[in-house]
């Protein structure tokens, strides 16, 4: 994959620019497609309809603790938002060419603003009319939770540990408007986790309420977790901070993906 800088306005917010020869042929594919929609059988005589999964409790995002990059929740500043609205319309419209349901968002090390992108493109997708699925697997330092400035009783681990109903652990996030799979707290056995059946399964009654299932994981030359969650997703997006990881992390963290599955590069925080 070539990634490549694009050029960006002047502007001290956080800002995403979409690169690399992949995701820019994603931008000019026309048409979305939902690929999970909600009629689960149609034999010409009858309809069954699936009823989704409901979470068990509802977030209600407050400004004064909303982690302030996250610019897609409120949209007080267009301009800062608007990347994060032209990546998810390159989602929407590589969904109607190619099965990206379930996205890994990866980075080589923690400071790259994975988890702040990955809740801001859910926010935008989210407003686009997709359903939307976060999943907190940053087992290591989860972190949506906190910049979200909410609490969760029961989360991921949780839920696969005690083979739990997926919508025991699952909140609603208001007015990001995206369901969240969080983590609590940090966890020793992520490993043993991720690679569980359990997890497997979860993934596979949830897949058919969403559109988009965004899975945000710990740094790829941190532990080995994204590298098992690239075998239980569709495709990968990776996040760069520039001046974050050196040339030579970024080409380690690239060698440890299967590039086939890579839609492209995401250069956060870009000032120019």
């Amino acid at each position: 994959m070539t990634m490549r800088h694009t050029k960006n306005r002047t502007t001290n917010d956080p800002v995403v620019e979409i690169s690399g020869q992949t995701l820019a042929a994603v931008e000019s594919v026309s048409g979305t497609i939902s690929r999970s929609g909600r009629l689960s059988q149609v034999d010409g005589r009858a309809m069954s309809i699936h009823n989704p999964i409901q979470p068990a409790s509802v977030a209600s995002i407050t400004l004064s603790r909303l982690e302030r990059r996250l610019v897609t929740f409120y949209d007080f500043d267009p301009e800062a938002s608007a990347p994060f609205h032209r990546l998810a319309i390159s989602l929407i419209s590589a969904s109607a060419t190619w099965n990206i349901q379930r996205v890994l968002i990866a980075s080589a090390l923690y400071g790259d603003g994975r988890t702040s992108v990955t809740l801001n493109l859910a926010a935008a997708l989210s407003r686009a009319r997709q359903r939307v699925l976060v999943v907190d697997s940053d087992f290591v330092r989860p972190s949506a939770l906190r910049q979200l400035g909410v609490d969760a009783e029961i989360g991921l681990a949780e839920a696969i540990t005690q083979d739990l109903p997926p919508g025991d652990a699952m909140m609603r996030v208001l007015p990001g408007g995206f369901n969240l799979l969080p983590t609590r707290a940090p966890v020793e056995n992520s490993a043993e986790l991720l690679a569980s059946p359990v997890f497997e399964r979860m993934l596979r009654i949830l897949e058919p309420d969403y559109d988009f299932i965004l899975f945000d994981s710990a740094p790829l030359l941190e532990v080995a977790d994204a590298s098992l969650l690239e075998l239980c997703t569709d495709s990968t997006l990776l996040i760069i901070r520039p001046g974050c990881a050196s040339t030579r992390q970024m080409a380690r963290a690239i060698t440890l993906l299967d590039e086939k599955r890579i839609l492209g590069a995401v250069l956060n925080r870009v000032v120019t």
